[in-house]
């Protein structure tokens, strides 16, 4: 899995408004910065795309503090395959369970 693009709304430490991270002809990366920066966030937002599991115990903890509802938006190539994934989860009220839209596009 190559990731093409990434788009990150009100997921973990991140909020609102963010230009989407272009991975078009990086080959190699590193993510580094200062703790709590937002590095292991990426990494988590991807796999909660993917496979709707991060470091949280309940995806209500992964929404930015303040907001109710989050969404990844990945895409990724395989093999000669692009693909696009999008996952938003909206909180639940008070003590109800929230809800997951999950779209898989070619």
């Amino acid at each position: 899995m190559i990731p093409v693009r990434l788009s990150i709304k009100n997921f973990l430490c991140y909020g609102e408004g963010l230009a989407p991270l272009d991975f078009n002809g990086v080959h190699v990366a590193c993510l580094c910065g200062d703790n709590g920066h937002g590095k292991s966030a990426i990494l988590d937002a991807i796999t909660w795309a993917l496979w709707g599991q991060a470091r949280a115990y309940r995806q209500e903890e992964l929404i930015h503090e303040g907001k109710t509802e989050m969404q990844v938006d990945l895409e990724f190539r395989a093999g000669e395959q692009e693909y696009r994934v999008i996952r938003k989860h909206l909180k639940g009220a008070r003590s109800r369970q929230g809800a997951t839209d999950l779209q898989l596009l070619l």
